[in-house]
């Protein structure tokens, strides 16, 4: 497959090695300001939040699918569906493309389910730890991980992601937390909290290369999907687990 990237900082070199392992060939990498080619079959995007638009606007004026890791774009996610459905262009996108979260996430769905009987016992939150370098906070992976929790733990009802909280928490808030700091690739981790003991569940990345490996994945598969903006972990099993 010829794949094409936009941003060749650390995630596009990872990307570019990756792709390269897995006998794909690198059409095109193009930078900010760079002039667009559009010689690949699909574009992966690790850039900035300013530059997804203008990236995604120039692959759909070529039918040209994507795959977006970029995160802190999601106001704009409206504007990007209308775009995808009306090139009838597949587009997939998400906060993670590890699939260790992506299978850290199905396997909370099913916690959340059942600690949501016993919310009068149990109390969930969460927090998450990044290297000092991460420009957003919380992480689009720790958003994710609050939104599944809100979807199935139903005492939950709005995100609380303030670090500095100078109140009681209330019941139906979900507490969000971030540290910045240090190398760390990220790790997520969710409590289920009673009187009687702490439940933790924890997803630590070791690397940059577990998210770049699915998201050369998502672009093998991506032929699959209809015309369109798909989210990264809606579609995770019918891209993988379907046979």
């Amino acid at each position: 497959m010829n794949i094409g990237l936009f941003g060749y900082g650390k995630m596009g070199k990872i990307i570019e090695k990756i792709a390269l392992e897995r006998g794909h060939i690198i059409g095109e990498i193009r930078e900010e300001g760079e002039e667009f080619i559009g010689n690949a079959e699909v574009y992966i995007d690790f850039t900035m939040p300013s530059s997804v638009i203008e990236n995604i606007s120039k692959a759909l004026e070529k039918k040209i699918p994507m795959v977006i890791g970029t995160t802190g774009w999601l106001s704009n996610l409206s504007v990007v569906q209308k775009m995808a459905e009306s090139a009838n262009v597949p587009i997939i996108y998400g906060g993670n493309f590890s699939l260790g979260v992506n299978l850290f996430w199905r396997c909370l769905t099913k916690m959340a389910e059942e600690f949501s009987v016993f919310s009068a016992e149990y109390d969930v939150f969460t927090h998450e730890f990044h290297h000092r370098f991460k420009k957003d906070s919380p992480s689009g992976t720790a958003l994710t991980t609050a939104e599944i929790i809100l979807q199935h733990f139903h005492a939950k009802q709005k995100i609380y992601s303030e670090t500095l909280l100078e109140r009681a928490i209330t019941p139906e808030e979900l507490h969000t937390t971030a540290t910045r700091g240090g190398s760390v690739p990220g790790t997520h981790s969710v409590y289920f909290d009673s009187a009687f003991d702490t439940i933790e569940f924890t997803h630590t990345a070791r690397s940059r290369e577990g998210f770049a490996l699915g998201a050369v994945l998502a672009s093998e598969k991506i032929q699959k999907l209809p015309g369109g903006l798909h989210h990264f972990p809606d579609i995770f099993e019918k891209l993988f687990m379907e046979h």
